[in-house]
């Protein structure tokens, strides 16, 4: 009788994709709500593993071995669903320059999962889609309807009920958490450029390739000896990565951005979960109220702000 490690890897091993750059789209709905569900589980658990190890490591360190080790999988994935050519890279310096974006973010992103509950800086993180709306007039020329406006300023005071700037000093963590939203929202526009040359599993490969190259010298000079569990911990968690990170783009075969864009949000009752169980965080009313206000206006995006009339 087949072993639940043996029917996933079966199930990994037998997702196809096609031979071109472009990615034909097989509409089941059902099953890319599931895989995506499984990875921002999956990924929730790993944030838990971050935040843990961020008490011990510092991030540099905790960031090489997420990207480092994160590509083996990543690699057997590839080759098992097709093929190299999927790898290719068209711009090099938009990879370097996105994997610099990338690494800062998941940097000021970690801090943050050091300083604030898991719900907390999850609910700061996804401020990212709604600064993408303001980014997109002066880079990429999109026009922006008043609705999307709306909808960005009202996810921005659902931040400040976060992150509660009236009742004394903001924390330091909160600013971390939006720094690295900022950041992470121009590498979100820096993707939409790329995937129009590049296979999306060929810009995750690139980023996490050169991310570790990056920060390998910087290991001389921002390192803790790990013990040998810690270590297995480390490694654990970089080829955790490398799956998930596979588990994220998978479900764009079976249904569109606009359709998976919300099933996102399963990541803070995840983060809730995560937290009250592994640290023993119960978030606060304002958490909870700032959280659902970020969440309404970026679905007011999704849902007819961002539509041009």
């Amino acid at each position: 009788m087949a072993t639940p490690v043996t029917l996933i890897w079966r199930a990994i091993t037998r997702m196809r994709w096609p031979r071109g750059e472009a990615v034909s789209v097989t509409q089941d709905a059902r099953k890319a709500v599931l895989i995506m569900v499984l990875g921002i589980a999956l990924f929730s658990i790993l944030n838990g593993a971050v935040k843990d190890q961020a008490r011990i490591f510092p991030v540099n360190q905790i960031v090489f071995f997420r990207n480092a080790l994160g590509l083996p999988p990543l690699i057997a994935i590839v080759l098992l669903s097709g093929g190299l050519h999927r790898l290719r890279m068209h711009n090099t310096r938009r990879h370097v320059t996105h994997a610099v974006t990338m690494t800062a973010s998941l940097m000021l992103a970690f801090v943050g999962f050091r300083l604030l509950p898991l719900a907390e800086a999850n609910a700061i993180s996804f401020l990212r889609p709604l600064i993408v709306v303001a980014l997109a007039a002066p880079l990429l020329g999109e026009k922006v309807t008043a609705l999307s406006w709306f909808a960005v300023l009202t996810g921005f005071a659902g931040v400040l009920v976060i992150m509660q700037p009236g009742a004394g000093v903001v924390e330091l963590g909160a600013l971390y958490s939006l720094a690295a939203a900022f950041v992470g929202a121009v590498n979100m526009v820096q993707q939409r450029s790329m995937s129009l040359t590049d296979h999306t599993i060929g810009i995750v490969f690139w980023y996490m390739a050169i991310s570790s190259a990056l920060l390998l010298p910087s290991l001389a000079f921002f390192w803790v000896q790990p013990t040998g569990p810690q270590l297995a911990g480390l490694i654990a968690m970089g080829v955790a990565s490398g799956i998930c990170q596979y588990l994220m783009i998978r479900p764009l075969v079976y249904a569109g951005a606009s359709t998976l864009a919300p099933v996102q949000y399963t990541g803070l009752l995840w983060s809730i979960i995560v937290g009250y169980v592994w640290f023993g965080d119960v978030p606060t009313p304002a958490v909870l109220l700032g959280a659902a206000i970020v969440v309404a206006s970026t679905m007011l995006v999704l849902h007819g702000g961002g539509k041009r009339p």
